[in-house]
C-alpha cells in the first residue's frame, strides 16, 4: 500500500512542479532565482503534505481511499455514456479541479481502466 501511496505522491508532485515552473516563467526572472523560488515552494508543500498526514488515522485514510475508488467509477462511467470525453468535461460533469481529473485518468489509463487517445496542440 505504501508503494501506490509514493507513487501517487510522486506523481502530484511532477504536476505540482509542472504548474509552478508555468506559473514563474510568467513572472520572468532569471533561471537560478526561478529554481530557488520554486524548490522554496516544493518544500512548504511537502512539509505541509507531512504536517497533514500525521493527522490521518487509518479510518481517514480508508475513507478517502474509497472517496477516491467512487470518483475513479463515476469518471469511468462517465467517459462510458459519452464514449469519449476530455478532462474539462469530466471536471465539469463531477465539479473537481481539471488538475485532479487529469491525475486521475493518467491513474486509470496505468491501471488500464482507460485509455487516454487524441493528443494536439493547446490553443
Amino acid at each position: 500500500m505504501r508503494t501506490e501511496e509514493s507513487k501517487i505522491g510522486m506523481g502530484m508532485m511532477s504536476e505540482m512542479m509542472k504548474n509552478m515552473m508555468q506559473n514563474m516563467m510568467k513572472d520572468s526572472g532569471s533561471m537560478p532565482e526561478m529554481c530557488m523560488k520554486m524548490m522554496e515552494q516544493m518544500m512548504g508543500s511537502m512539509a505541509e503534505s507531512a504536517k497533514n498526514a500525521s493527522y490521518a488515522t487509518p479510518e481517514m485514510r480508508g475513507l478517502f481511499e474509497e472517496w477516491l475508488k467512487n470518483l475513479e467509477a463515476e469518471v469511468i462511467e462517465f467517459v462510458k455514456e459519452k464514449g469519449k470525453a476530455t478532462p474539462n468535461d469530466i471536471s465539469e460533469k463531477l465539479k473537481i479541479s481539471k488538475d485532479s481529473i487529469i491525475f486521475l485518468i493518467a491513474k486509470l489509463a496505468k491501471e488500464g481502466k482507460l485509455t487516454i487517445g487524441e493528443i494536439k496542440i493547446a490553443q
